[in-house]
């Protein structure tokens, strides 16, 4: 019985999304009841089941079986999807209310919780992979939601074939693992043997998953993402699509050689640091928003390569929280605005401010969120991000590189990033005074509005999870993921104290320079060329776009001139050489072959012609032929012996 519900929890999303299809006037009542039905077996589970919850195999071919297993660490994260998914359909209720394809929406909407819930269940590489390429399909179809506008279809279509070339790669890589001795289930995955195949292996694997979690250098396909409803944004960047590449390499992890782990917290680092200085210099609001999520992705990144699974993932389910609360704050204010402010560009923050007097709740949800982001004291994003930075720092130590220690400093220099854009981004909305026309009061009336962002500021604060500090030992964790190993040193205070103070030199950092004086006008954010060519992403995506793929649209072109020019004449000439050589042996065959049986054939006849002339057709003249011959025999005989 227990397995048929929990198999109830994967397709409960699809089938709200399905209804609320063939009920589009009551679409987001219908689609958000089915998730709230998901949310309520999945805490049923969590709450006294242990160990594995979960298992179930079927063969898909003959002698071929791909299974489902759900144990504590993919429970939590299905409860998290099927969490923000429900708030998310609760919040679209109010932002889409004037759509007219709102049926439409929640199939999708739907469809994408349900391709991520399957991901997430999935313990065969095979089925993990479909699952993965549904999410991949499914977020497409979200993203490109307004799809008859040209610069919206064009993002998705950007940001989907990106994760098609990483998820080829990612397909060799599950092909060679699997013909490597292992029978496919995820259950049963251990360390590999070191050699050059598994090292391709998991160089393959890992390409995957810097795809899919939008890492270096594939990180350009995310704030293209924005083209989507703000409401999908969050469902994306909070805990379901990017959380796919870092549930993947937890899931996988023993099979990563300790030498590519080096290299995995090496490319989260940097991942981290060049999104946090690309957000630093954005105007566009869902644009800070999504390049912090890079950045955070790449915090859990480096946590995984640090060996710090568990604090990744439970920073995994703090960023969930916070990351959706922003989104969701970012809405509000895209809403507001686009009725207040029509001929404004609703995104632009350098046209925005004094918005706290006008949203007064959004603005303070947006503050309890912003808080958890930047990692201070008493909220969520504090316990999980320190959680990653104390193991960082126990790694360097038991590290025989001297540079190691180099990494963890590092990602302490991320969080004063991280502040700065972030008390930016809140000083150049919210405070001072408004930049444009002059706006009007609207009260916070709807309820579908209000609770969803209600829930994820409260859930962003650190009362749930009781930190114990200095010692990593957290409640939560221990709870959900088993006993965790104590990480014990003098220089763990030191490692908080030199983050905090990181935050409020970023915070104040901002606030010298936006802060301070009273901006007013669009035209008073100057920005030199090399800030210009940051806040462009470095140009890497005009890279891809301009350079790359010209270049290999000319590397076709030239390969099809020598097709054109060089292949195709050489086949011409050799077929018609064949032709040639085949006419002649035809002709040879005629003459010769078949001229020398003709020829035979005539001689033939004209000797049965000739030897009939002395062959009578009467059967008395062979009867005495034959006696005649018989005596000249026998006389030859008589005479002969």
């Amino acid at each position: 019985m227990e397995g048929y519900l929990l198999a109830l929890i994967l397709f409960l999303p699809l089938m709200g999304g399905l209804m609320a299809y063939t009920i589009p006037s009551k679409s987001g009542i219908i689609a958000s009841s089915f998730i709230l039905m998901t949310i309520f077996l999945g805490a049923y589970y969590l709450s006294f089941v242990q160990g594995v919850l979960w298992t179930f195999q079927f063969e898909w071919l003959p002698g071929f079986l791909l299974g489902f297993f759900v144990d504590r660490s993919s429970a939590i994260l299905i409860l998290l999807v099927s969490l923000i998914s429900f708030l998310v359909h609760i919040f679209s209720m109010f932002y889409l209310s004037d759509d007219k394809h709102k049926d439409r929406y929640y199939l999708k909407l739907g469809f994408f919780t349900f391709s991520m819930l399957g991901l997430l269940m999935s313990d065969h590489l095979i089925l993990l992979f479909i699952f993965w390429e549904l999410v991949g399909f499914s977020s497409y179809m979200l993203i490109i939601f307004w799809f008859k506008n040209l610069k919206n279809a064009k993002s998705g279509r950007i940001a989907f074939m990106t994760n098609r070339i990483t998820d080829l790669i990612l397909y060799v890589g599950l092909l060679m693992l699997m013909g490597s001795g292992y029978d496919g289930f995820i259950s049963n995955l251990g360390p590999l043997t070191s050699n050059a195949s598994s090292n391709t292996i998991g160089i393959c694997l890992l390409i995957g998953v810097l795809g899919k979690s939008a890492q270096f250098p594939f990180f350009t396909w995310l704030p293209r993402a924005m083209a989507g409803p703000v409401p999908v944004s969050a469902l994306i960047h909070a805990a379901t699509m990017v959380a796919a590449g870092v549930y993947l390499l937890f899931r996988l992890f023993e099979v990563f050689d300790p030498y590519l782990l080096n290299w995995i917290a090496s490319l989260g680092l940097l991942t981290a640091f060049l999104a946090a200085l690309i957000a630093s210099f954005q105007t566009d609001m869902k644009a800070v928003l999504a390049y912090s999520t890079i950045s955070q992705l790449g915090y859990m990144v480096m946590g995984m390569g640090v060996g710090a699974n568990d604090m990744a993932l439970f920073h995994l389910w703090t960023h969930a929280f916070f990351k959706a609360g922003l989104f969701l704050c970012t809405g509000s204010i895209m809403r507001y605005l686009s009725i207040q402010a029509p001929t404004t560009d609703v995104q632009d923050m350098r046209s925005m401010g004094g918005l706290k007097s006008y949203l007064p709740f959004t603005f303070w949800s947006y503050l309890v969120c912003m808080m958890a982001l930047v990692g201070l004291p008493f909220f969520s994003g504090f316990i999980s991000k320190e959680g990653i930075l104390v193991s960082a720092f126990f790694w360097a130590l038991r590290s025989e590189n001297g540079l190691a220690l180099g990494l963890p400093i590092a990602a302490l220099g991320i969080s004063f990033l991280t502040a700065y854009y972030m008390g930016k981004q809140l000083i150049l909305v919210f405070l001072g005074s408004y930049r444009g026309e002059k706006l009007s009061k609207m009260p916070q009336k709807s309820w579908s509005e209000i609770i969803p962002i209600m829930v994820l500021a409260v859930l962003s604060t650190s009362f749930f999870y009781r930190i114990h500090f200095p010692g990593v030992n957290f409640i939560f964790l221990e709870y959900w993921l088993g006993p965790q190993p104590q990480v014990v040193g003098s220089w763990m205070p030191l490692v908080a104290g030199s983050s905090f103070l990181m935050v409020l030199l970023g915070l104040g950092f901002s606030y010298w320079n936006y802060g301070r004086r009273s901006i007013h006008k669009v035209n008073s954010f100057n920005y030199s060329r090399l800030s210009i060519f940051v806040q462009n992403g470095f140009y890497l995506d005009k890279f891809y776009i301009e350079i790359l793929v010209p270049s290999f649209d000319w590397l076709a072109f030239k390969t099809s001139k020598i097709d054109t020019v060089l292949i195709n004449p050489l086949l011409n000439t050799m077929s018609i050489i064949v032709v040639i050589l085949s006419k002649l042996t035809d002709l040879f065959d005629k003459l010769i072959v078949d001229g020398l049986v003709s020829l035979v054939k005539k001689v033939v006849q004209i000797l049965g012609l000739l030897f009939t002339k002395f062959h009578s057709e009467r059967v008395q003249m062979h009867f005495v032929s034959a006696i005649i011959g018989l005596v000249i025999i026998l006389v030859w005989l008589k005479f002969a012996i």
